[in-house]
């Protein structure tokens, strides 16, 4: 049976990156790593918040002026999930997206949906999410007494 989707032939698969697939430049409409181009999403977002457990756990790589208290008082969480917030957490992460990957910068239509295909995953799956943001998806995985995912992609 034939699908009835075109073929991918970004021919990412064949290109040679390192695993950590390095970073050469960000820019305000994209991340350009080896592997090619992540077009950022500005339309959404992500926070998590994580116990300093967690830190030493995956080895994130802290803000040093992030404060905790700050983001938790401006999510919108009701008194009692505030408490418990403050209660548990130390440390937020700030979720970024992309919304399509290419291995060129020019020349690309988006609006086929089929850019969404990258070597590290769907855009917007956990495993990408992780990887674009430079943290294990492991983590996404722990329970709450050390992780609250408190937006995933809210735009």
């Amino acid at each position: 049976m034939q699908s009835s989707q075109p073929q991918d032939n970004r021919g990412w698969e064949e290109k040679f990156y390192s695993i950590k697939d390095d970073l050469i430049e960000h820019a305000k409409d994209y991340s350009r790593y080896e592997s090619g181009f992540y077009w950022n999403d500005a339309q959404h977002s992500g926070l998590l918040f994580v116990s300093s457990r967690m830190v030493g756990k995956y080895q994130l790589r802290l803000i040093p002026d992030d404060n905790i208290e700050s983001w938790i008082e401006h999510c919108g969480l009701n008194a009692s999930e505030t408490a418990e917030c403050l209660e548990r957490y130390d440390h937020a992460i700030y979720v970024h997206h992309a919304e399509a990957f290419s291995i060129t910068k020019d020349g690309l239509d988006f609006s086929s949906g089929s850019y969404t295909k990258t070597p590290h995953g769907e855009c917007y799956s956990r495993e990408f999410v992780a990887w674009f943001n430079d943290f294990p998806v492991d983590l996404l995985k722990e329970g709450k007494e050390d992780l609250k995912i408190v937006k995933w992609c809210d735009g």
